[in-house]
């Protein structure tokens, strides 16, 4: 929150990426926002940081979407920020729940900031087309198996070496291999949705700092 007497500008709800979590790198960034002015507010999604779950698993990405509605309406709901505007700030796979929270309530909110958003996963991390066919029927009966190839998440997530370095002291975080039901169901994306997503909303899209598990191509495609 701004400091004491500094009036409120907006509040500002932010989506974390995929191992992530609402503490850790986004504590600084949040200061520094909560310092120009903005009340800025955090979670967990189940299974991820601090909240329960089992760790790292998405059984259902549209049931995620649903608890961030719940949870940031909410807050949204306070006497001290229910008139003012209200910003969606999502980074990585949260750039992906931001823009799917914005499809089911488009009238509550006023703006949507995507910072390297992964709306769908890259080709060139994906294994060969035979490799998906398998993972996808073996994610229909072991769903919670940590089974998916994956690259170092860091490597992945960050270009500067500095950031990588840093990655592992976050403990909390989720560093194994995706769970097979968690990766089938963030590998694709709907072009047709994401695009869709940016009418009547003011959208940001910052990818120059993207992470290489990205489509690139959609955030070129829904920048304004």
């Amino acid at each position: 929150m701004p400091e004491s007497g500094i009036p409120i500008k907006a509040s500002v709800c932010f989506c974390h990426g995929y191992g992530d979590t609402c503490t850790f790198f986004f504590e600084g960034v949040a200061r520094r926002i909560a310092a120009s002015g903005y009340a800025v507010f955090a979670m967990d999604y189940p299974g991820f940081g601090l909240s329960e779950g089992l760790h790292g698993y998405i059984p259902n990405f549209d049931d995620l979407v649903d608890d961030v509605i719940e949870h940031y309406t909410q807050i949204k709901a306070r006497p001290d920020l229910r008139e003012l505007p209200r910003v969606l700030l999502g980074q990585s796979m949260g750039g992906a729940v931001s823009l799917k929270v914005y499809l089911k309530e488009p009238n509550n909110w006023d703006a949507v900031m995507l910072v390297a958003p992964m709306c769908k996963i890259a080709d060139d991390v994906l294994p060969p087309d035979a490799v998906m066919k398998v993972l996808t029927l073996l994610s229909k009966v072991m769903p919670k198996a940590k089974l998916f190839p994956n690259k170092d998440l860091a490597e992945l997530a960050f270009r500067e070496p500095s950031k990588r370095k840093l990655a592992p002291y976050n403990v909390i975080c989720y560093e194994d291999n995706p769970r097979l039901k968690t990766r089938y169901g963030t590998s694709t994306g709907d072009k047709r949705n994401w695009v869709k997503s940016r009418e009547g909303i003011s959208t940001i899209i910052d990818s120059s700092w993207s992470s290489r598990q990205g489509d690139r191509s959609i955030s070129e495609q829904i920048s304004v």
